[in-house]
């Protein structure tokens, strides 16, 4: 095995110097007649599996230098943006970010060199590439940082498109804007109507028992009483359940407020400290993360065990932030995984990704939970910001 490894990092070498495809390299090592011809199979048959292996990944795989220059790619990224293979290596893969963001990232590769990290895909960025046609599509992309034996620093990105995912969140965005229209109607008519109706036998009860000169001290009148009052009451919770009018005339900040203090009333106390994220947000990032909160206190209310939750709400020039924790019994997050029985945790899931954001679940048997989702403050993050 020492052998081995001694032959492949030989071959390496001299593939790095001599910047031939790999299929060529054993024939150059056969004329220097420095390795057996049984060790040289071996060595070609290592690095035809390793091409093999590069172009059967579904994604799109560049490896870039610390210049922007491509170095290589596979089958998968030549499909993608539309480019011959031969004339994708050695292009600056500045060529293949949107034109209006070229200039800008540019300066942030710079900037990711000085620092090169790992950043793996899911971190909800909508991304953009451009195709050699000039059209762009959506795009997920992981960057790894490479430092090859005596050579200068690579970054592999890997890039997977977006194109259909974008059309389901397209698809799931107007599905849950129908499903809100909905809400909106339902909550209309019930405070409309039978509120309204609630309204109007408590106005002729009292009417009534002061015509009939009933006493107001008639335990069965008051119980009678105060039965409407919780019936009108109740509805009206139901109604902001429904859709939450607070959210859209004063915003999220002072929606969950309110979402708390009728929690607190129920006996379940929620614990805040909110940051004014200010009433422009978008009103689709509002309402989804206002009903991940309210989701999330519900199940905490009945399930955790705890009589109380903290929740915070920050914000910074890139994300909003929403945090919900308590300190209940927890659960075992894999269990729930693979019994797919966490249909609200799937729920809340899918409400971040359609706007974009993140959505993590932190949970342990006797550890209590944590829920946390970030949106990004733009309407999209943009192709600027892959690097």
């Amino acid at each position: 095995m020492g052998l081995l490894r001694l032959i492949l990092r030989r071959s390496r070498d001299q593939r790095r110097s001599l910047r031939r495809p790999p299929a060529v390299l054993p024939l150059q090592v056969l004329r220097c007649g420095t390795l057996p011809i049984a060790l040289l199979q071996c060595v070609m048959l290592t690095d035809t599996l390793l091409r093999e292996v590069f172009d059967a990944s579904p994604d799109a795989i560049l490896v870039v230098d610390d210049g922007g220059v491509i170095r290589d790619a596979n089958e998968p990224a030549a499909t993608m943006f539309q480019w011959d293979r031969g004339e994708l290596v050695g292009l600056s893969v500045d060529l293949l970010v949107p034109f209006q963001h070229r200039a800008r990232h540019a300066e942030l590769r710079a900037e990711y060199a000085l620092q090169p990290r790992a950043r793996p895909m899911g971190h909800g960025l909508l991304l953009h590439g451009e195709r050699r046609d000039g059209s762009q599509f959506p795009v997920e992309i992981a960057l790894t940082p490479w430092q090859p034996a005596d050579d200068q620093p690579m970054v592999v990105c890997t890039v997977r498109d977006l194109s259909r995912f974008d059309r389901w969140r397209s698809m799931s965005m107007a599905r849950e804007e129908a499903a809100e229209a909905e809400r909106t109607r339902m909550a209309a008519e019930l405070h409309d109507d039978i509120v309204q109706r609630m309204v109007f036998i408590k106005h002729r009860f009292t009417t009534l028992r002061n015509a009939e000169g009933l006493s107001g001290d008639d335990g069965r009148l008051l119980e009678l009483s105060a039965a409407i009052d919780d019936t009108i009451a109740s509805i009206e919770r139901i109604c902001r359940g429904l859709t939450p009018l607070e959210l859209k005339h004063f915003g999220l900040s002072f929606a969950l407020r309110i979402l708390f203090r009728e929690h607190s009333e129920a006996g379940f106390a929620v614990q805040s400290d909110l940051m004014d994220v200010g009433r422009e947000l978008d009103p689709a990032k509002a309402l989804s993360l206002f009903r991940i909160v309210q989701e999330s206190l519900s199940n905490a209310r009945e399930h955790s065990g705890a009589d109380e939750a903290i929740v915070t709400l920050t914000r910074d020039s890139e994300w909003i932030e929403v945090e919900v924790r308590d300190a209940g019994v927890g659960f075992d997050t894999a269990a729930v995984a693979s019994s797919g029985s966490g249909i609200g945790l799937l729920g809340m899931s899918e409400r971040a990704a359609m706007v974009g954001g993140l959505f993590e679940v932190r949970s342990s048997l006797g550890n209590g939970t944590g829920i946390r989702v970030r949106v990004p403050v733009a309407e999209h993050a943009t192709a600027e910001d892959e690097l």
